[in-house]
């Protein structure tokens, strides 16, 4: 699929009744204090003990760089390897005055974001404008992603699953119903 002849300029998709954030970004926040294991456990038909949620920003001998972030593991068995992975991670506006500043205009992590929003949509053929959360919502099915722009930051969230477990993709299980709820979980919508 070609992008050629996309209409970048295209605006339709910002959600102009979007009133205010949930959860602001600050330095040094996590990004799944608020998340609970009880919703995982029930979206994915484990018991709470199989879902394992780590903020590797607040985990001791840490070296983990860049913004808040959450990892999401939930064990389908107790053979090792038997799991599925998934992720929340907040990646902050930066001006265009700042350092990388141009750069994160043009993949609309930047205060004039929504020409990069629109070409984002552009590039995958299984990606699809989702209403009402956020300034501007994203789902991208084939990558289990959902990006949601806020004020101040983006949220972008990677449903667990395992591309290459053919036992779990015989489930159908709905992503994009998973990750919404996971955003609702995590108090970043309502």
């Amino acid at each position: 699929k070609s992008i050629i002849g996309a209409d970048l300029g295209d605006t339709s998709f910002v959600n102009t009744s979007f009133k205010a954030n949930e959860v602001d970004y600050t330095e040094g926040m996590s990004a799944c204090d608020q998340l609970s294991a009880a919703t995982l456990a029930d979206l994915y038909g484990v018991s709470e003990d199989m879902v394992l949620i780590s903020d590797p920003t607040k985990m001791e001998n840490s070296r983990f760089v860049g913004g808040p972030s959450c990892m999401i593991h939930i064990k389908l068995s107790d053979i090792k390897g038997d799991h599925l992975t998934g992720t929340i991670s907040l990646a902050r506006e930066v001006g265009k005055e700042e350092f990388m500043g141009e750069i994160a205009e043009a993949t609309g992590g930047g205060e004039n974001w929504e020409e990069a929003w629109a070409l984002k949509k552009a590039m995958y053929e299984s990606a699809e404008w989702m209403e009402g959360m956020g300034l501007a919502a994203l789902w991208t099915g084939n990558k289990r992603m959902l990006e949601i722009k806020f004020k101040g930051y983006t949220l972008s969230m990677i449903a667990p699953g395992a591309a290459f477990n053919q036992e779990e993709n015989s489930r159908n299980r709905d992503y994009q119903k998973i990750a919404v709820a996971l955003a609702k979980s995590a108090g970043y919508i309502q």
